[in-house]
């Protein structure tokens, strides 16, 4: 069964070479300022609120303003929440799955994208509610369990087909004499790796956790409204 399956009602369209998910918040709850330090490097080393790469800056330096970045995210959990893709997926789904009252489809679809959606300040509040519910109620631990179960069976899967595709290759080899990438293999060599290699389970690839959640969570109900990109 594919993870899909799992807790997705929606079906979300997958985009080509999106590496993850920014979100920022609209009107984050600010509980700590940045620091002095902080924006003394900003001072010395940025454009426009960001460091100007085009600038020769000390290893050290870089660390630093990552360092302080990172806390001033930890102190405001609503001013910005990132996801890989492969994080994102099952997070949003999730999302979707438990909050189909209130988010529309057009909502949940752009969601799956990081074109921009806005999600209100009315509706990450709720958001954060709904999945704060879920974590205290069991239903997140669940979901987290299929999952976990759905990769154990993905991985033995996997194993099996990626054993039949270096037969193949190994065949192909022997035949003509030399190295081949997958997609330069001759007939019938390529027909069979790629029938093989479409066998193939992704859902050891969408982990999914409560901790995930629960940041999200906190991230919603102190964003002031979202915007994924």
């Amino acid at each position: 069964m594919a993870l899909a399956l799992i807790c997705y009602k929606l079906k979300i369209k997958k985009e080509g070479n999106i590496m993850g998910f920014d979100l920022t918040g609209l009107n984050p709850k600010i509980n700590a300022e940045y620091s002095e330090e902080y924006k003394d490097i900003l001072k010395s080393y940025g454009k426009d609120g960001w460091l100007d790469w085009s600038m020769d800056i000390p290893q050290d330096t870089k660390d630093r303003y990552f360092e302080l970045q990172d806390k001033f995210r930890d102190d405001n959990p609503g001013d910005y929440f990132r996801n890989n893709v492969w994080w994102w997926r099952p997070l949003w789904s999730f999302v979707c799955n438990t909050c189909d009252d209130f988010l529309t489809d057009n909502d949940m679809n752009k969601g799956g994208s990081n074109s921009g959606e806005r999600i209100s300040k009315t509706k990450a509040i709720k958001i954060g509610k709904r999945l704060s519910q879920k974590l205290a109620d069991g239903t997140a631990d669940m979901v987290y369990r299929r999952y976990e179960l759905a990769a154990a069976r993905a991985s033995v899967h996997n194993k099996l087909i990626e054993k039949e595709m270096d037969k193949i290759s190994k065949e192909c080899k022997e035949k003509h004499g030399k190295d081949l990438v997958p997609a330069d293999f001759p007939e019938p060599y390529y027909s069979q790796w790629k029938k093989t290699y479409d066998d193939k389970s992704w859902d050891d690839s969408y982990p999914f956790n409560k901790d995930n959640v629960e940041n999200f969570a906190k991230f919603c109900l102190e964003s002031g409204g979202f915007e994924i990109c």
